[in-house]
């Protein structure tokens, strides 16, 4: 199945059923921190993604989320919470698309330096930021993630659109 790429902000009534559920689906069962059972509550998570920003990457036919990510500018750090993209819609580039549109905001709103983890084991996750420009600086062991950044600097708007038009 063939599936067109369409990047908007989140619309809480229309995408949180789709979010909530990548998010238990998706990202709660590979956590360290957390198992379904001690999970944030589905209100939890909604304030949370009321924080900062959220894009959904959407089925342009029924604007249904497949994918989202949830990022929160804090000084001049962005610090990306939060990416999930339905398996069967991986590798189509809407991943890359919501990170760049994270990126975005951060740089809009004064960030210097994305700040992400990645749970130990997910190796594909960190192949993945890696490709984006990301770097390993560290390991958390209590919650057993790998610690990795990217430095905005040098990625004016300029730089955007050029990352933009290779892709």
């Amino acid at each position: 199945m063939a599936v067109s790429v369409s990047i908007r902000p989140r619309s809480p009534r229309q995408d949180d059923s789709a979010i909530l559920q990548l998010i238990r689906d998706e990202i709660i069962p590979y956590s360290y921190l957390y198992s379904l059972q001690d999970a944030p509550t589905q209100d939890e998570l909604r304030k949370r993604l009321d924080l900062g920003a959220t894009y959904s990457a959407v089925f342009p036919s029924t604007s249904k989320p497949y994918g989202f990510v949830h990022a929160v500018a804090q000084g001049h750090l962005l610090y990306v919470d939060l990416l999930a993209v339905l398996p069967s819609c991986r590798k189509r580039g809407a991943g890359r698309l919501l990170m760049e549109n994270a990126e975005s905001y951060g740089i809009a709103v004064g960030c210097q330096e994305a700040l992400l983890f990645v749970d130990e084991g997910n190796d594909a996750a960190r192949r993945f930021y890696e490709k984006l420009g990301y770097r390993v600086t560290g390991f958390s062991d209590r919650v057993r993630c790998y610690e990795m950044r990217k430095p905005f600097s040098g990625f004016g708007v300029l730089g955007m659109s050029r990352r933009t038009r290779r892709g």
